[in-house]
Order: C-alpha cells, then sequence, then structure tokens
C-alpha cells in the first residue's frame, strides 16, 4: 500500500514538473491539398450544380407532395452547398490566438 502511495506521488510530481504549453490545432499543412480540392469543388461548377439538382429535386418533390415545404428544403441545400464552406473557413480560421501558455 505505502509503495503505490509512493508512486502516484512520483508520478504527480513528474506530470506538475512537465511544461505545460499547449500546441493544439498546429501544423496540419498535409491536409491542404485536400482542402483546397474539396473547397474548389463546392465552390465552382459542381457546388453549382449539386444546388441546382437539390433545387430542383426539392421542387419536383414538392409538386408531387403538393407542399412547398420541400422546395424550402431543396433551398436551404442550395444555400448551404453556396455558402457552408465561407462559413466553415471563417469560423474556424478566426480563432484567437493563446499568446500565453495554460
Amino acid at each position: 500500500m505505502k509503495s503505490k502511495n509512493v508512486q502516484v506521488a512520483a508520478l504527480l510530481l513528474v506530470a506538475a514538473l512537465l511544461p505545460a504549453q499547449a500546441m493544439a490545432g498546429a501544423g496540419g499543412t498535409e491536409f491542404t491539398q485536400v482542402y483546397d480540392q474539396l473547397t474548389g469543388w463546392a465552390n465552382g461548377t459542381l457546388g453549382k450544380v449539386l444546388g441546382i439538382a437539390a433545387l430542383l429535386v426539392g421542387l419536383g418533390v414538392g409538386v408531387i407532395k403538393q407542399s412547398v415545404i420541400a422546395a424550402v428544403v431543396g433551398i436551404a441545400m442550395a444555400l448551404t452547398a453556396g455558402f457552408g464552406p465561407g462559413v466553415i473557413d471563417g469560423v474556424i480560421s478566426t480563432g484567437v490566438a493563446i499568446t500565453t501558455p495554460i
């Protein structure tokens, strides 16, 4: 029992002496090409085609069901496809940098 307390105390001492610097979110340059490709698709012709297709499918389902809700869902999908990548980029890239280590 006493040996276990000494081990726990030693572990806590080592953990307390380690530098407490957070480096989360640093780097990630290896994914830049994938990010550029996906945002290019979403903001380019593919995104426009998917948005128009969602609108047309929503309109078609709306005519069949005689409800405007399906058309609204199609418009919402088109808007999300068009503005979504820019919103995500803005939210992620405008983080506040921590100047003092935690």
